[in-house]
């Protein structure tokens, strides 16, 4: 890949200050200068101003800190451009005028919009807008309607051309495929992620290889370069310095032998490394300037170094760094350009792995790889794309004994569908959530792993079903408790609990594993007696409840209902001593119904009262304040249903007030108790089915699942999440067949990925 065209596709945008200090300059100055139809900015530009916005933005209103007067004439100040630059964001996402004033025209609108683009580009400025438009955050500002309109005519899809850094988790694949590199410590990670709850984290915008980056990365080819060569000396655990080295056959003859190689030998090792590192075959082009550089660097630093130096140079080509999507395909008529089959070879690999496509094999361990399957012309059309997705997520099915696939991956395994759910939950952040364990009242019971493991069971096993999944993620009430994956497993741990007498806990054991079994019931695969105590979290009593062996198994309807009622997703949206009504209700309505909330004003003290003798609800009421209303009045109600559970995800009939610790009965018996208020509802939701109260979390879950809108929303996360992108506009006949698949299929969630990755906005570049 050229250097020019990668700088051309990553070059990085300018972001200056949106905050606001002083008066704002006149927008009539600005036309006056920059257009020659002077009376016609006059009367559309400021009247427009003067009747939609002066009524909160003059001296003396001033809402949001931002005033429009007085005038002032110099566009040259910084001052007037971030005023613009605030002005054309909030008509172009909607958030002015607001609902309740009167709207204007979208004509006239759009006229406004147009004439400050206008005036920008003829300034060299560039609207900010333009790039918080491509970050996860903005992606709810496009209008939910347009996209999904499917009366109007649609502009063909595609997608910009793009440099997209590699993840982490491909990198650490590569790494895995150099044998126990990992294990010596010798190369780090480089690239990092969003690790913001509930954001899509692997976004191609806003993630370059700068300097700290490219200096790890560095490093790392060199260490590299000289495992597969002569070793690294590292100690191991005893302290003992030891040498590990992983050469490959291709390789020996530059290191151990001082005969003159052959030139087919030195083509033989470059293919090799760049089929290990890069995943493909080197080009003749390639393999000219890799034996040129091995000559050169040979000459001046010896064979081994200079063989170490060529190896290095190969791992640091741009596409060990970047995904290269720039469409170097055919041009149809509409100037767009298609991927040619190796950038969509690994396109697909990566947006359904970790691994590169000659690591994918469809059709069992015998079948062809990717690579083959595409360079064969199988995936020349969308039809042939569509079925290999579906067979690939198919066969490659994590199954419930896989759940611990980040530790290990023998095989190939939905690693990223079930990084689609925990990015777009959040519920794995339940591990992040401080909570006090004296809480508890056991020494070790706040396990949040082992609720994890569960939610990303119950998630899993819903996809692979591919019936109705999203009405399924937010009602089920089919869980997985303590489930080791398999029976098989259960019967190794339950055996190890029975017979490991050298266990600390095994008296304990031996005498839960009695009374259990005098009951007629299994126990509990876990040993320990404060382990076990982990199922509380699900009204579960570890002292009495019989495991159930074949999971899911069904948890009291009335007390559990999807994930959104999961310990985990609870935990996750909650706070170290309380709940959190307001960051779960704000998470519906970015994550079910395309909503917004900006961010809390700096002048904003947002802090509840911490006095216990009030309910959670009660104490809430401050935000009732005008000045905070505005954006409450649609996020409590939302999370407010989800006070029938305690803090730790606990089903419950009563708050219990006074001190913190006072929320554990078993500890503190005498705490003062009143019912829990369950009502909420949903307002200003763009879909009036949805609108009205509810009476309780378990009527509002089942509302959303039933809801367009709310399975709308949910493609249009899927969507960001597999293009790596924001949508817009001319995606919307994307959005629209990735809904049809869902429905058409019985509502598949994996013919709605085949569908996205079979669009023309996964296929095309403009």
């Amino acid at each position: 890949m050229d250097c020019e065209l990668m700088v051309k596709c990553r070059k990085c945008l300018f972001m200056r200050s949106s905050h606001l200090f002083g008066a704002v300059h006149s927008i009539l100055s600005l036309l006056f200068v920059l257009f020659s139809d002077r009376a016609f900015a006059e009367s559309d530009v400021v009247n427009f101003l003067e009747e939609y916005c002066l009524e909160c933005h003059d001296m003396e209103t001033a809402k949001g800190e931002f005033v429009l007067e007085p005038l002032h004439f110099d566009f040259t100040e910084s001052s007037s451009v971030d005023v613009f630059q605030k002005i054309l964001e909030k008509l172009e996402t909607g958030e002015m005028p607001p609902k309740k004033k009167a709207r204007p025209n979208p004509k006239n609108k759009k006229l406004v919009q147009n004439l400050i683009r206008s005036a920008f580009k003829k300034a060299g400025i560039r609207p900010l807008i333009d790039h918080k438009m491509q970050l996860p955050e903005f992606g709810n500002h496009l209008n939910h309607e347009m996209l999904f309109d499917s009366s109007k005519k649609q502009e063909r899809s595609y997608s910009p051309p793009r440099l997209w850094r590699l993840s982490p988790f491909i990198y650490d694949h590569m790494i895995k495929g150099l044998g126990g590199l990992r294990h010596v410590r010798a190369v780090h990670q480089p690239f990092a992620l969003d690790e913001s709850k509930g954001v899509i984290s692997d976004y191609d915008s806003g993630k370059f290889a700068e300097e700290a980056t490219l200096k790890l990365l560095m490093m790392n080819c060199q260490s590299i370069a000289e495992y597969q060569t002569v070793g690294i000396e590292k100690r191991d655990h005893e302290g003992v310095m030891q040498r590990h080295r992983r050469m490959p056959n291709e390789f020996r003859l530059f290191v151990e032998s001082n005969s003159k190689s052959s030139l087919a030998q030195l083509r033989a090792a470059i293919q090799f490394e760049y089929k290990l590192i890069l995943g493909r075959e080197a080009t003749e082009s390639e393999l000219i300037q890799a034996i040129e550089y091995f000559g050169k660097a040979q000459a001046n630093a010896g064979r081994i170094l200079g063989f170490q130096s060529m190896l290095v140079s190969i791992m640091l080509k741009p596409e060990a760094v970047y995904r290269l999507e720039v469409g170097l395909g055919e041009k149809d008529t509409t100037g767009r350009r298609r991927l040619s089959r190796n950038e969509l070879a690994f396109a697909l690999a990566f947006a359904l792995t970790d691994k590169g496509p000659n690591d994918i094999r469809v059709g069992g361990e015998d079948g062809k790889t990717l690579f083959e399957i595409i360079n064969g012309g199988e995936l020349d059309t969308d039809l042939g794309i569509r079925r290999v997705v579906k067979q690939i997520l198919d066969e490659n099915d994590m199954s419930t004994a896989d759940y611990t696939m980040f530790a290990e991956d023998h095989k190939i395994r939905n690693t990223r569908v079930l990084r689609f759910f925990r990015d777009f939950f959040g519920y794995h952040h339940a591990t992040r959530v401080f909570k006090d364990e004296n809480r508890i009242g056991i020494d070790s019971g706040f396990e949040a792993e082992r609720l994890v493991h569960d939610a990303d069971q119950f998630v899993m096993h819903i996809f692979d079903k591919d019936r109705n999944v999203f009405s399924q993620l937010l009602t089920s009430n089919n869980y997985f408790v303590a489930y080791p994956g398999s029976y098989e497993k259960f019967k190794k741990d339950s055996n190890y609990i029975r017979n490991n007498v050298n266990d600390a806990n095994f008296k304990d054991n031996e005498k839960y594993i009695a009374r259990l079994e005098a009951e007629g019931k299994t126990p509990i695969p876990i040993e320990g007696t404060s382990s076990r105590t982990y199922v509380k979290f699900y009204n579960l009593n570890p002292e009495t409840w019989g495991y159930q062996t074949k999971q899911p198994f069904p948890l009291n309807a009335d007390q559990r209902a999807g994930i959104l009622t999961h310990p985990a997703w609870l935990i996750a949206w909650s706070g170290n001593f309380d709940n959190d009504p307001i960051r779960r209700g704000k998470w519906i309505l970015e994550h079910l119904l395309a909503q917004t909330i900006p961010d809390v004003p700096l002048s904003v003290n947002a802090v509840i009262s911490e006095d216990r003798r009030l309910s959670l609800r009660k104490r809430l009421e401050v935000t009732e304040a005008k000045e905070c209303w505005n954006c409450h009045r649609k996020m409590n109600p939302l999370g407010l249903p989800f006070e029938s559970f305690d803090d730790f995800g606990r089903f419950r009939k009563n708050e219990m007030l006074d001190e913190i610790l006072s929320i554990f009965p078993d500890r503190h018996r005498n705490a003062r108790v009143m019912p829990v208020q369950t009502n909420g509802g949903i307002e200003d939701s763009g879909d009036s089915s949805l609108n009205g109260p509810v009476a309780d979390v378990f009527e509002l879950v089942k509302k959303l699942s039933k809801s367009t809108r709310a399975r709308q929303v949910f493609i249009r996360h899927a969507f960001r999440f597999w293009m790596g992108r924001n949508e817009t506009l001319s995606d919307s006949s994307t959005l629209i067949a990735a809904e049809r698949a869902y429905l058409e299929n019985g509502g598949s969630m994996k013919s709605m990925i085949a569908s996205l990755l079979s669009s023309d906005s996964f296929l095309y570049r403009k």
